[in-house]
């Protein structure tokens, strides 16, 4: 074996890649090389629970990816946060553990062609992967790598927020990954102890130390090596040398739903019009790569607070973050281990019937601080935000290379709102966050309503705001969909169609987006994935 050779090489050490270096490693017959673009994740910023805001603002951990003008947005480019550092998004996200749907599961089956991959397929791997610290029960795993731990203690004003919740229709319910989402509960979340559990934490740390398992940082991908149209290996980029790294067995792609799409179409795999454009030669007329885009799109209700109940930052609380920080270093419970994102809530939008089947459509996020989007600024200051989003959007964008080079951002265009319903249901949200934070559960605290602005009164008003703000919560999917169809770009054991030795194993192959947040779900397909291809499935 010579040092560039392998049997499988995986693209991308995010969640899906991590689960996949460790599963595939575990053979010490089988060598297995893992490639990312950026760097290690052994950082204060990924591994302090609070400090996820300026991990995703980071222009080290992060790839800074931005959209296309958003028509229906004002014309806004929004900023796209992807991890760029070992773990992936699960080293820079909120830790959230949430599975979505049964019938999410089914409905790709059904719906999509994705034989194999409905409810009843995928809660094993679910449970399989997850270490629930807690009592056991048959909705969840308590031997897996991934450690899953409940957030404690809870913020008053996270209480407050469930007692809100209560009064307006959504009550409490004790697990929101159980039997009926439709509730609020404190979030589950993948920390271990004091920091933060990530797919590089709970799966790659572990096979570092196994010698078949080769790990290279910095690490650009540019194109994958085809043989006519079966896959030998991948190029890419370290510092100023191109380098190869050679498959023998398979060429994995786990850079998720923006940077896998980019990957295939810069090998020639894609639509063929798409690909001359970009000055790249077609191999595989693919016309579904970088298609069907889907995104969860989100806006920010606020208020602010006349205590120091919240975990913002003031004069009045300088004392306790020096001391947070002498605790974390000591590995000890404090502000820095707190996650700020704690409550959380699954509810139904007046269209639910129609465009979701009855499931809830709508997702509450609550934080008992006052924040900005995407970590842009510290949170000075008191008060509580709360975060709500639409779970099944309608509208659908697209993804494509503008240029041969694979340190050329791709062309992005999620095409918020391009479905008018999509906007009725974003309207019922901002009103219930609007109830909410205005119910009398937070009178102890609030001084004020920031947003929505108190003048905003009428539906008309709310979507100027909407179009103002919102912005999006990191669930991009479905660009390289699984299943069967005239977009399919997998078939249901995630091998590319038109190719041979060369799959997609991330979140760009779902083929609708998830009721709730897409991690958890990213490393269930890594660990289906890792059994299809150890037992030959076809």
């Amino acid at each position: 074996m010579t040092a560039n050779q392998f049997d499988y090489v995986i693209v991308g050490a995010g969640s899906a890649g991590c689960v996949l270096a460790e599963r595939l490693s575990r053979d010490p017959s089988v060598s297995v090389a893992l490639l990312e673009a950026g760097g290690d994740d052994r950082n204060l910023l990924v591994e302090a629970p609070l400090m996820m805001g300026q991990a995703i603002a980071s222009k080290t951990l992060d790839w800074h990816h931005y959209t296309a003008p958003q028509k229906h947005l004002n014309d806004r480019r929004l900023f796209w946060p992807r991890g760029k550092v070992l773990g992936g998004s699960s080293s820079i996200n909120a830790m959230h553990y949430i599975r979505g749907a049964a019938q999410n599961y089914d409905e790709w089956r059904d719906t999509y062609g994705a034989d194999g991959w409905g409810w009843d397929q995928v809660l094993p791997a679910f449970k399989q992967v997850e270490g629930r610290v807690g009592d056991p029960c048959d909705w969840h795993g308590a031997e897996g790598p991934l450690s899953v731990q409940d957030i404690a203690p809870l913020n008053p004003l996270t209480e407050a927020f469930f007692e809100a919740c209560a009064a307006n229709g959504i009550g409490r319910i004790d697990d929101m990954n159980g039997a009926d989402q439709f509730g609020c509960a404190p979030y589950h979340v993948t920390q271990r102890g004091n920091k933060r559990c990530s797919a590089a934490v709970a799966f790659l740390r572990p096979a570092l130390s196994r010698s078949n398992l080769t790990v290279i940082t910095h690490a650009l991908a540019s194109r994958v090596l085809l043989e006519g149209t079966r896959a030998t290996g991948v190029e890419y980029r370290k510092g100023r040398h191109t380098e190869t790294a050679t498959a023998r067995r398979e060429v994995i792609l786990s850079g998720g739903a923006i940077n896998t799409p980019q990957l295939l179409q810069l090998s020639g795999i894609g639509d063929a019009s798409w690909l001359r454009d970009a000055g790249v030669n077609p191999v595989v007329d693919l016309p579904g790569v970088g298609r069907n885009l889907q995104d969860h799109l989100d806006v920010l209700g606020q208020i602010t607070t006349a205590s120091t109940t919240s975990l913002g930052i003031s004069s009045k609380t300088a004392a306790s973050w020096i001391g947070a920080v002498i605790n974390f270093l000591a590995d000890k419970p404090g502000l820095l281990s707190t996650n700020p994102v704690q409550g959380g809530a699954f509810f139904r939008s007046s269209l639910a019937d129609e465009m979701a089947d009855g499931l809830p459509d709508l997702q509450f996020a609550f934080i008992p601080a006052k924040v900005a989007p995407h970590g842009a600024k510290l949170p000075f200051g008191h008060g509580a935000s709360l975060h709500v989003c639409q779970l099944y959007p309608k509208s659908r964008g697209e993804l494509r290379i503008t240029s041969s080079d694979p340190a050329t951002h791709p062309h992005i265009d999620p095409n918020y709102l391009s479905e008018p319903q999509d906007l009725e249901v974003m309207l019922d949200g901002m009103e219930m966050a609007r109830k909410v934070l205005n119910h009398a559960a937070f009178d102890f605290d609030r001084k004020a309503e920031v947003w929505p602005d108190a003048a905003y009164r009428t539906r008309a008003q709310l979507a100027d705001d909407l179009k103002a703000r919102a912005e999006t919560l990191y669930h991009p999917v479905g660009t390289c969909r699984m299943g069967k169809g005239e977009l399919a770009v997998v078939d249901p054991a995630l091998k590319v169609y038109g190719t041979q030795g060369l799959r997609v194993v991330d979140a760009s192959v779902m083929p609708r987006l998830i009721g709730g947040n897409t991690n958890a779900p990213t490393m269930m397909i890594a660990t289906r994935a890792a059994d299809i291809i150890l037992s030959g499935q076809e």
